[in-house]
């Protein structure tokens, strides 16, 4: 039987360790890897810090190179373009949360979906510099379309991994076909929006979870009727 836990702390720790890691955890061992691997951190830095000093429009593949002492012809090896640079996309197989990470979800089901659509989404992010990251995303939520190749594989695991905690839960396997997917779905859609017109209080997405929680519940109350 999954853990019952409480309070937005567990979701805050959830997010956290999917948003804030240093990415040590995933590094690679080869030299010649880990040369690449340094390079690509490095253009993914560069590319943010010039985004957010001259703006998204702007900001070239020259200027990115220039700062990550790069030739441009060389950026095209790791990123097709300064959007997924900025972005900081971060290729691999998507995978859906183990029994640990499930067994650390909130009760509540709308905080354990926000958890998990995000866990599953930091996951592709580069995970380095945790504070530029976030405060690119939240001045240009339109980085979230540079995941649109990885978006159907982010969204089957993220329901995936909620039609098992619904499934842990007590929910009919065939209600959970129907009800994890709308779940995801309202919370990619409550993410993106909230971001877009800037209503998050603060740039740490983790932080702000209980905010998305509410708005997602709201929505949802609205369909139902009950505002």
């Amino acid at each position: 039987m999954i853990a019952r836990h409480g309070g937005g702390g567990v979701v805050e720790d959830t997010l956290a360790a999917a948003l804030t890691s240093d990415g040590a955890d995933t590094a690679p061992t080869g030299l010649r890897e880990r040369k690449r691997e340094q390079t690509r951190r490095r253009i993914i830095h560069a590319s943010r810090v010039a985004s957010l000093e001259v703006g998204m429009e702007r900001l070239t593949i020259d200027m990115i190179a220039r700062h990550a002492d790069i030739s441009p012809r060389s950026f095209f090896n790791y990123f097709p373009n300064k959007e997924a640079a900025i972005a900081g996309v971060v290729p691999g197989a998507v995978e859906a949360l183990d029994q640990d990470e499930l067994d650390r979800l909130p009760d509540d089901i709308v905080d354990a979906v926000v958890a998990i659509v995000v866990a599953v989404l930091g996951r592709h992010v580069d995970r380095s510099n945790g504070d530029l990251r976030r405060e690119v995303f939240v001045r240009f939520p339109e980085l979230l379309d540079e995941f649109r190749s990885l978006w159907k594989a982010l969204v089957r695991s993220a329901t995936t991994s909620v039609a098992e905690v619904l499934s842990q839960r007590g929910l009919p396997a065939e209600h959970s076909a129907v009800v994890a997917p709308a779940l995801v779905a309202m919370c990619v859609v409550t993410l993106r929006s909230r971001l877009e017109v800037g209503a998050l209080d603060t740039p740490d997405i983790s932080l702000a979870a209980a905010d998305i929680a509410d708005a997602l519940r709201l929505t949802a109350s609205v369909v139902v009727g009950e505002h």
